[in-house]
């Protein structure tokens, strides 16, 4: 790498209502190709909005899978 390029890690998460919708987006998204790959665990999460002193339950509080997948990127 030169003095000019930098590295970062790059993330993105697919929320589905099962494991398999979520990965059924990956391979469909091509995100393999683009080189993400599983960060963690796949896991059923429960998703608050936070900001201006309050928060908001998102998708009515009901757990959904939670994907995280990363790639490293130079600039």
């Amino acid at each position: 790498m030169s003095p000019t390029t930098s590295e970062r890690e790059e993330y993105l998460t697919i929320i589905a209502p099962t494991a398999i919708e979520a990965m059924e987006q990956f391979k469909t998204r091509g995100l393999g190709a683009q080189g993400y790959s599983i960060a963690g665990k796949i896991g059923r999460h429960q998703f608050s909005l936070v900001g201006a002193g309050s928060a908001t339950e998102l998708f009515t509080g009901v757990g959904m899978i939670a994907a995280t997948f990363s790639r490293r990127v130079i600039d």
